[in-house]
């Protein structure tokens, strides 16, 4: 009795009888493929606080809209009832973000020897990659490790009553030491990251003339080291994907839907060695 097939997968040969050259062939492919060496993951779960002083003259604080234009007009004083309605990241305006980065934006290798082979990996980790340039005096968080935490004043007559204000930088530096065989030349083996990031908590502070904003960010980060190999597999035919029905079918495509569904791959060298089972081999 023949396994049942799981609808959506491609065919597998039947698990007792033989394999036929027509309905089933079994032959070795080569593939050049992404091999995961060695991997590491770790939770990581922080505070990441921003501290402003309210101006002298005018009393204000650095507060901007979410596209991140300065609000010019900010009369807000210290002993305001102002809170945190949300945070989210820069990046993408969401509360969560999965970040793949491969290879990473700054990263070391330190071979560190041995059998098997090992080096130990410094990475920095953030809630995006946008790729800007580092903080100047005019520039202060980058974009892919800043959260913009928006506040709201709750004291009547005060403008505006919300804005955002940037809390960086929001990072994790992870050192693992990671399988690395790559020790003569380090260019064969990279590094890559995963992390899936969440902002659980927003809260405010205010003491004498100081306002503290809190952030509490949670991430899963997998720091991975990698290659690209070519290993030997087994293969058997193409992939038989089950065919989805127009959702309303017209006539003129009656005849076309009763075709067979054509091969998109050449043949290869063991096809011409197959004789036909119609024609026989004498």
């Amino acid at each position: 009795m023949e396994a049942p097939r799981i609808k959506g997968l491609p065919p597998v040969p039947p698990v007792i009888k033989p394999i036929r050259p027509r309905d089933f062939r079994c032959e070795c492919v080569c593939l050049e493929v992404q091999k995961i060496l060695d991997a590491r993951k770790q939770k990581e779960c922080q505070v990441f606080t921003r501290l402003e002083s309210f101006g002298i003259v005018p009393r204000t604080l650095p507060l901007i809209d979410i596209n991140q234009n300065p609000i010019a007009v900010v009369d807000w004083l210290p002993q305001d009832d102002i809170v945190c309605r949300r945070a989210i990241f820069k990046e993408n305006h969401k509360g969560q973000i999965f970040v793949i980065e491969k290879p990473p934006q700054e990263f070391t290798v330190e071979p560190l020897g041995g059998k098997p082979p090992a080096a130990r990996i410094t990475v920095t980790v953030t809630p995006g990659k946008n790729p800007d340039p580092i903080p100047n005096l005019l520039i202060q968080c980058r974009v892919k490790e800043t959260v913009l935490a928006e506040l709201e004043n709750r004291t009547p007559g005060r403008t505006p009553t919300t804005g955002f204000i940037e809390v960086c930088p929001v990072r994790f530096i992870k050192r693992p030491v990671l399988f690395f065989p790559d020790q003569e030349q380090v260019g064969q083996v990279s590094v890559k990251t995963e992390s899936s990031w969440e902002i659980l908590d927003c809260a405010t502070e205010i003491t004498l003339n100081v306002l503290r904003v809190n952030v509490t960010v949670g991430a899963f980060i997998i720091v991975k080291t990698w290659a690209d190999v070519q290993l030997v597999t087994t293969a058997m035919g193409e992939c038989d994907w089950e065919l989805i029905p127009p959702p309303f079918p017209e006539d003129p495509c009656d005849a076309f839907k009763a075709r067979p569904f054509p091969p998109f791959n050449p043949p290869q060298l063991e096809d011409f060695f197959i004789p036909d089972p119609e024609k026989g081999s004498g």
